[in-house]
């Protein structure tokens, strides 16, 4: 079955979303560098990682080496916990896909090299035993990605076959495809399937491009589209489409990336008739802007997927108009900068600085937010008297109680 938006109306309302939050100066959860580290050996080294935290606090993300070693890493850290610290160590040769993170305190990730794929493995931060929960016994399968498992057990990833085409699977126990490039699903065939997103009830958000396999001309329509699971299916409902498949739209199209909060709340970039990107939430059976380039000092919202919680709050990448990056969160209440790239930081050393440098950005990554408020992102730090290096970090802001 398939819906617009206009005739999906959500549970939340205007009136219970929260106003923006003040929040307290960043806490610091581990810095890498050549010569010493705050919660990581010397000779570590992070570069552009995406943290992730969820409801427990507990947060992880993904490091390119450690200890001098090639060696691709987990780092975890309970909500619990005062310190964190490195959970799983790739085998030699082996790469890591980004973590995901459930409110169990279950990691997932993928391991893979080169034409070569060891499935899918999930973490429990409780016990820091580590499960293959899905083996690479389908040959079609050539590379898994974007690996999520649910506090249900239910294993979400995009595959993708030895012919190039992506498809999306669900794994509880068994291999059950929800949709894939080149066949007709949900109204329209999808020539390609970007990255998904669910929330813990399995509803997924993600943008498709529609035509036939191996169309990926920008000329091709796009759309967000959200899949709600019912009974042994999916409800299927357009939140948005573009100006190439509607052309009645104010949308000229969107960036690669959507994200949806436990109850349904979801949040997306469009790019806007004038050519200006926006972020978008879908709530109350419509689409509202939060912020847009060039308001709200922002003159460049980043191509990094925004995140959207069940408070209303979005937390999304910018620069300003001094062509600086920063960390925003933006609501119906309004939008503001958190922290941003020369911005004083206080680290293990010391006060830093984070990097701005015009050749160089001193954030990388996406950020990533909960229903807490508490946010956690990646960036380059260096001393704030003396300019040197002190390395790459990752930080945790807290909303002020």
């Amino acid at each position: 079955m398939k819906k617009t938006l206009g005739l999906w109306l959500l549970t939340l309302s205007v009136s219970t979303m929260a106003a923006l939050p003040n929040y307290s100066a960043p806490e610091i959860l581990a810095r890498a560098n050549i010569g010493d580290g705050f919660n990581l050996p010397a000779m570590s080294f992070i570069s552009n990682t995406c943290p992730v935290i969820n409801n427990r606090g507990d947060v992880s993300f993904k490091l390119m080496g450690f200890g001098g070693d090639n060696n691709q890493g987990l780092w975890l850290k309970r909500g619990a916990d005062e310190n964190g610290k490195i959970v799983y160590i790739a085998p030699e040769m082996r790469l890591l896909t980004e973590p995901t993170l459930n409110d169990k305190g279950q990691v997932a990730f993928n391991q893979y090299d080169d034409g070569v794929t060891d499935g899918i493995f999930i973490i429990d931060a409780d016990t820091n035993e580590v499960q293959q929960v899905l083996k690479p016994e389908n040959d079609d399968i050539a590379f898994y990605t974007y690996p999520q498992v649910l506090t249900n057990g239910k294993v979400y990833f995009r595959a993708t076959n030895q012919e190039s085409i992506r498809s999306y699977y669900q794994y509880d126990g068994s291999l059950k495809q929800i949709i894939a490039e080149g066949v007709s699903a949900y109204g329209q065939k999808s020539s390609y399937l970007f990255k998904p997103y669910l929330n813990d009830s399995g509803a997924m958000t993600f943008k498709r491009r529609i035509g036939e396999t191996g169309e990926w001309d920008e000329r091709n329509p796009d759309e967000i589209l959200l899949l709600k699971p019912k009974e042994n299916s999916y409800e299927s409902i357009v939140i948005a489409k573009d100006r190439d498949g509607d052309p009645d739209s104010k949308f000229l199209g969107f960036t690669n990336s959507s994200s949806i909060s436990k109850s349904g709340l979801i949040a997306f970039t469009a790019i806007l008739e004038d050519s200006s990107k926006a972020i978008i939430i879908a709530m109350d059976g419509k689409l509202k802007n939060l912020a847009i380039e060039k308001s709200d000092n922002i003159s460049e919202i980043e191509l990094f997927a925004p995140k959207v919680n069940d408070q209303g709050l979005v937390v999304f990448r910018a620069k300003d108009m001094e062509g600086k990056r920063g960390i925003y969160i933006t609501s119906t209440e309004g939008t503001k900068k958190l922290i941003g790239e020369g911005d004083e930081i206080m680290t293990d050393l010391g006060l830093a600085k984070i990097l701005s440098n015009p050749n160089f950005p001193g954030f990388g990554g996406d950020v990533d937010m909960n229903d807490h408020g508490e946010i956690v992102f990646y960036c380059l730090v260096m001393g704030a008297k003396d300019n040197q290096e002190w390395g790459s970090a990752v930080f945790k802001i807290t909303p002020q109680k």
